[in-house]
């Protein structure tokens, strides 16, 4: 077999990181070479983990995690599927009783260093396009990962990577921004490319100087023409000599395939991983009758007919089609067009069938004992005892506090929330708010794992963790607001080492804040701990003396804030007195109802207020039961009839009508009222506010307007024009849009 080498005791195995058929050529290139020592591209000084990565338990694909101990957020990954040639490498090593070396950067080396800019090359896309290929990726699938045999291939890489990289410019562009926090070693990306190959010769030498005769290199095909000369050590020392070093932590976490693809921004990725798969476990004259057939099962779940001639047909196809574009089998855009052609007649399915079987939904298992930090370990425990399932797909999951259980479910979320390891997203369930029940979107990505790490700068248990968390973020609080909602979330979370520092600096925080807006915005989540403290068991007590005195001072406050405000202060004004009202709701207490009513009429009856805030006062006072619907007319004459303009009068209609539109239904004066005002404007007036009349009416349902139409029209039917549009038309052009805007996955 023809080969690279630097030397007889040395081949260069130039491999894809996530390649079927580079895989399989490896294997059958290390089964013919039977070296004595495998050098594979990775960090050095991580080969502890590889007896991990070989335990059947380890379920692929599963990522190599090095991370900086003091600033964890700076990690590396480095994902492993069943078909990548280093997992090969490793389990060929293991089954010959053949030592591995890991022959990059330490990731110690590589967390300190900051790369900047990339290479400017499109080489390998200007040669797919002369070779006929939409892109560059089609055209090394077909040129490597069907290739059955291993004859030549490696080689031929050796050749091709040769003419690439003297075809590429080197030249890299500094990214313009640059993070004023970071003090790492900052290096270009050729730089940094030249510190890896220096540090790969390095250790080909050292193999050299152990003695070993036959040495397999497995490393990125790019690397390949960096490697055949290893001249002197003394270039590569010098280049070497003093590089930058952290404190490192490793371990193996769960990887998915949505994550291995490039859209995911891994920059070593593959566009169809699911597909790739199917190519690693299948006989070369298998894969199309076994993706067609995938296919087709699919349809068949999505009760979508596919027959088995169908599937016969578009096997045909698709060979015929490799066969005119000059291929010797189908590649995946092949099986693509024969199914588009053959048995898919609706885009849609496209959306399943690239999620399902181009990408895949897989995501790898790591057991517990694999190394892991406290913290990790203490959720994985919490996890399995609680039976909360650790997944990539979106789970819902609905929970009754009421249940002990369930309890410890959804405390656990909340304590990760306050960690930001937002592995559950809350929901409002539709008819269950403030009861006993929660509902909550689950989902684990990788990254979680990161933000796992860094939580655990605060302690090695979710619990310890979180409270410590929320008192770092109490004492750096400074809104009232802000405090407010960490007081829930305390109390949500049941950490009760966080309680008193929590309400202590909620309590020295709202006894300096005069700010109306502030002071608003902190009574919805205190109000919810003190009306539904009692479904959780929580210390709520803590927070009613400081929610009553910040309620009292908010009606005391109000109706001087609501002067000399614009159109937009207004707007938002009166959004604050409706969030307020349904926290007076939230009370059901007389006193504090009786005391927001009182603040609402000092703000509809003081001149220099805006008529919106003025008109929503009224609107909230008839809510709560304080004034009549006669009283309101009566109000809304001497508006209209005050020397007010009509834009103004407008507002005030706007704000008096925020709300179901029922009121009109139940009010007859009002309704007359508003009537007899539109009804006396000139036309220029019309024209002038009719924006304005058309958003206040537009906030009620279609049968509200119906029938405030009937009423005024002496119960005349009025019909609603119904939309002319012809949806069965308009749904068959969906799909061409779908495809014009990019809005599918193939």
């Amino acid at each position: 077999m023809s080969r690279t080498s630097v030397s007889d005791s040395v081949r260069l195995f130039g491999i894809r990181h996530h390649g079927p058929g580079s895989a399989r050529s490896l294997v059958a290139a290390l089964d013919e070479w039977q070296p004595q020592v495998v050098l594979v591209e990775g960090p050095s000084g991580s080969e502890s983990l590889i007896p991990f990565l070989l335990d059947p338990a380890v379920e692929t694909p599963v990522a190599m995690l090095e991370y900086a101990l003091e600033t964890p957020r700076l990690a590396s990954y480095y994902p492993l599927a069943e078909f990548s040639p280093e997992l090969q490498a490793f389990r060929w090593a293991a089954a010959h009783e053949v030592p591995v070396t890991f022959m990059d950067l330490p990731a110690a080396t590589m967390l300190a260093l900051r790369v900047v800019g990339k290479p400017n090359s499109d080489a390998m896309e200007q040669i797919a396009t002369a070779a006929g290929f939409d892109d560059g990726e089609d055209w090394w699938e077909h040129l490597v990962e069907h290739r059955s045999d291993a004859s030549e291939l490696f080689a031929g890489i050796d050749t091709l990577m040769c003419a690439l990289r003297e075809a590429s410019s080197q030249d890299a562009t500094e990214d313009e921004e640059t993070n004023g926090d970071d003090d790492r070693r900052k290096v270009t990306d050729a730089e940094f490319n030249d510190l890896r190959e220096a540090l790969m010769r390095r250790t080909i030498r050292a193999a050299l100087a152990a003695g070993y005769q036959r040495i397999a290199v497995v490393c990125g095909a790019w690397h390949v023409p960096a490697l055949k000369e290893l001249k002197t050590a003394k270039p590569d020392d010098a280049l070497l000599k003093g590089l930058p070093k952290l404190k490192v932590g490793s371990t193996i976490v769960p990887w998915t395939y949505e994550r291995l693809t490039f859209a995911s921004g891994y920059g070593a990725g593959a566009r169809s991983p699911a597909f790739y798969d199917l190519i690693w476990k299948s006989e070369p004259q298998d894969i199309s009758a076994n993706w067609l057939l995938s296919v087709a099962r699919l349809m068949r779940e999505e009760d979508l007919d596919a027959s088995p001639a169908s599937v016969i047909e578009a096997v045909r196809l698709a060979d015929a089609l490799a066969s005119l574009r000059g291929r010797p089998k189908p590649g995946l855009r092949e099986l693509r067009d024969a199914a588009n052609s053959v048995l898919i007649r609706d885009s849609v399915v496209w959306n399943l069938i690239g999620k399902r079987l181009i990408v895949g939904e897989r995501m790898g298992h790591v057991p517990d004992f694999v190394p892991m930090i406290p913290l990790q370990a203490n959720l994985t425990a919490l996890q399995k005892r609680l039976r909360m399932k650790v997944s990539d797909g979106e789970q819902r999951l609905e929970l009754d506090l009421r249940n002990a259980t369930d309890l410890e479910r959804s405390q656990l979320l909340h304590r990760l929330a306050l960690l930001k390891v937002d592995w559950g997203i809350p929901e409002q369930a539709k008819g269950k708010r403030g009861t006993f029940h929660e509902h909550w979107l689950l989902r684990w990505t990788p990254e979680l794992t990161i933000a796992l790490i860094e939580a655990s700068l605060y302690g090695n248990t979710v619990e310890s963790a979180a409270t410590s968390c929320a008192i770092a973020n109490a004492s750096e609080a400074e809104s009232l607001a802000e405090i407010a909602r960490l007081v829930e979330r305390v109390l949500e979370a049941d950490l009760a080492g966080a309680i008193e520092a929590t309400v202590s600096k909620l309590q020295a925080v709202s006894a300096v804040t005069a700010d109306v807006a502030d002071l608003a915005s902190a009574l919805p989540p205190l109000a919810a701990v003190v009306r539904y403290g009692s479904v959780r068991g929580t210390r709520s007590d803590l927070v009613v003396p400081v929610l009553d005195a910040i309620f009292t001072r908010l009606c005391i406050g109000l109706p001087p804030a609501c002067h000399s405000l614009d159109d937009a202060a207004a707007r938002v004004m009166a959004e604050r007195i409706s969030g307020v009202t349904g926290v007076v709701a939230l009370f059901g207490d007389p006193a504090k109802t009786d005391l927001w009513l009182e603040s609402l009429r000092q703000i509809a009856e003081l001149h220099g207020i805006h008529r919106l805030v003025q008109g929503k006062a009224e609107r909230v006072r008839f809510d709560l039961g304080a004034i009549e619907g006669d009283q309101l007319a009566i109000r809304l004459g001497q508006e209209a009839s005050s020397g007010a303009t009509a834009l103004e009068t407008a507002m005030f209609v706007e704000g008096l009508l925020d709300g179901p539109g029922t009121i009109l239904l139940h009010q007859t004066p009002l309704l007359e009222a508003v009537d007899a005002w539109v009804t006396d404007l000139d036309t220029e007036t019309v024209d002038e506010i009719l924006p304005l009349i058309r958003r206040t009416f537009s906030l009620f349902t279609k049968p509200e307007r119906r029938q405030i139409g009937e009423r005024l029209t002496g119960g005349i039917s009025v019909q609603v024009q119904e939309s002319d549009i012809d949806e069965a038309r308009a749904n068959r052009v969906l799909p061409v849009i779908r495809q014009i805007l990019g809005l599918t996955n193939v």
